[in-house]
């Protein structure tokens, strides 16, 4: 199979994917929430074989309890996937705020240049964005990931399919005269 048709086919792939996530965000949403949870459950399984594979001077200590950490945010996550979309959506609401304040603050250095209004115009949407989410934070946790998840899914499968389509074609070299 050629490459050109394995791009096209997982970017379409990756296109129904996201149609799929935009039509049921809330399985979306438990279902990105439980990857990040077995991600964290891994994660947390590897720093404890490095703490038990590791020497007298591999700060085992620290490794150790970040390794119990990482294993008890991933078992929280797989056994009460809403609560984990609950902390997700929190912490996305957060930094929402937090990067439109400081992209807002970042403006006024820009102030006599083309760059100030998009500055604090893209801050004042993420902190929008961010408040939107904590003045219904209930049903943002409920859909808000699987809609970011069905978004990033379609955008990248349309990509691909493009890199596809752009790759299939043949490739003239100009010689010089």
């Amino acid at each position: 199979m050629k490459n050109w048709l394995i791009y096209t086919l997982i970017g379409l792939a990756l296109l129904i994917g996201g149609v799929v996530a935009l039509a049921n965000p809330f399985a979306a949403t438990i279902a990105a929430t439980q990857i990040v949870g077995l991600v964290f459950l891994i994660a947390g399984l590897l720093q404890m074989i490095t703490v038990m594979r590791g020497g007298p001077d591999s700060h085992r200590w620290v490794n150790g309890f970040v390794g119990i950490l990482f294993l008890l945010a991933g078992l929280s996550i797989l056994i009460n996937p809403l609560v984990g979309a609950a902390w997700m959506t929190l912490l996305l609401g957060l930094l929402f705020v937090a990067m439109g304040v400081m992209r807002a603050m970042l403006s006024f250095t820009f102030r006599h240049t083309s760059l100030f209004w998009l500055l604090l115009l893209t801050g004042a949407a993420s902190i929008l964005i961010g408040v939107l989410i904590f003045s219904n934070f209930f049903a943002a946790a409920e859909t808000l990931l699987g809609l970011l998840l069905g978004i990033e899914l379609i955008v990248d499968g349309i990509g691909l399919i493009a890199f596809g389509i752009v790759a299939r074609r043949p490739r003239h070299v100009e010689t010089p005269a």
